[in-house]
This record gives structure tokens, C-alpha cells and sequence, in this order.
């Protein structure tokens, strides 16, 4: 019989530990795939997460262009309303600007008529002329400014001389040369006046 050697409990220990147990290898095998599973799992959490986050700021940029073009939008019809109306008041300014020589040399017309003494019938029919025109251009929201006695004022007046004047203080017209019109409230020609001094 062979003499059995005894092993030092160190000398054992280390021969158990080189081999392999059973247990030991499906617990290192479950947790290997639990630990695969996990980082898995976190990885695909991670990416949601970043994705997500990327959806919101897209989300608010979104919101904030969308937000910024109502505003514009809202800006745009207020402004292309306003310029329509604007339009729509001044839309005659051209034709009335054409027609206001006509009405300057009606005026004069009546003048010579009256200093030559003409046959009575000639000047009430010029004068008739001169009222029916006068009505039409009213009615497109034309107005004569009345400016004799009122005093100087460059935003209706345009000066051609200062004039000694003892009717009316410094700075009053005291005579229109031609005269100025409105068209709804915008002058569309100053009056040439004279001006006291």
C-alpha cells in the first residue's frame, strides 16, 4: 500500500481553486448575460434619452419659428391693410392733380370775363362749368384750402414775397396766388401766397 501523501491545507486550497466548479461556471455564465442584457438595455435608455432630448429642442425651435411667422404674418396684413386704405383714400391724387390747371384757368377765365364785362349769359355758363367741376373733385374728397387771413404755414403755404401789409399782422397771408387743395386732409398743392411782413 502506498502511503498516502498528506497535502498541506494551502497546497489543497490552490488545486480547488484551479479546478473548475460547477456552480461557479453557471453563475459566472448567468451573470455575464446579465451584465450583457444590462449595458444593453442602458445603452438603447441612453440613446432614447438622448433622441428624446434631441426631439424636444427641435420641438421648441418649431414652436418658436412657427410663433415668430404668426407674428410676422400678424405684422404683414395690419401693415398691407393700412397701406390698401392709404391707397384706396389717395387713388384719385393723380387725376385731380391733372384736372386742378383746368380749374385754375376756369378761374381765370371768370376773371377776364368779369373786368371785360361780357354778355351775362357767357360768364354764368363758364361759372356753371366751374361749379360742376368743382362739385365732382369735392366728391373725391377734394377741399380748397382757405388760406387769406390764417396765418403762415409751410405745411399748406408756399411763400413767394413778403409784402407790407396793414390789414394783417407779420406772418399772416395776406394774398393767394394760386391756390392749394386737400385731398382727404393731405395736402396734394400748397397755396402760393403772399405773406405780411
Amino acid at each position: 500500500m502506498a502511503e498516502e501523501i498528506k497535502k498541506s491545507p494551502e497546497v489543497e486550497q490552490s488545486l480547488n481553486d484551479d479546478k473548475p466548479k460547477k456552480d461557479d461556471k453557471s453563475k459566472s455564465k448567468k451573470s455575464a448575460k446579465t451584465k450583457s442584457v444590462k449595458s444593453k438595455e442602458k445603452g438603447k435608455i441612453t440613446k432614447l434619452e438622448a433622441e428624446n432630448a434631441e426631439l424636444k429642442k427641435l420641438n421648441n425651435q418649431l414652436k418658436d419659428q412657427t410663433l415668430r411667422k404668426m407674428a410676422e404674418f400678424e405684422n404683414y396684413k395690419r401693415r398691407s391693410e393700412k397701406e390698401f386704405l392709404a391707397y384706396l383714400e389717395n387713388a384719385n391724387e393723380r387725376l385731380i392733380t391733372q384736372i386742378l390747371p383746368v380749374l385754375d384757368d376756369f378761374e381765370r377765365s371768370l376773371d377776364h370775363v368779369k373786368d371785360a364785362k361780357n354778355s351775362e349769359s357767357f360768364l354764368e355758363g363758364v361759372e356753371l362749368i366751374y361749379k360742376k367741376l368743382l362739385s365732382i373733385l369735392e366728391k373725391q374728397g377734394m377741399k380748397l384750402m382757405e388760406s387769406v387771413g390764417t396765418e403762415f404755414n409751410p405745411d399748406k403755404h408756399q411763400a413767394l414775397m413778403q409784402v407790407d401789409s396793414e390789414e394783417y399782422d407779420s406772418g399772416y397771408v395776406v394774398e393767394e396766388h394760386l391756390k392749394g387743395y386737400l385731398l382727404n386732409d393731405k395736402v396734394i398743392r400748397h397755396t402760393q401766397v403772399l405773406v405780411s411782413k
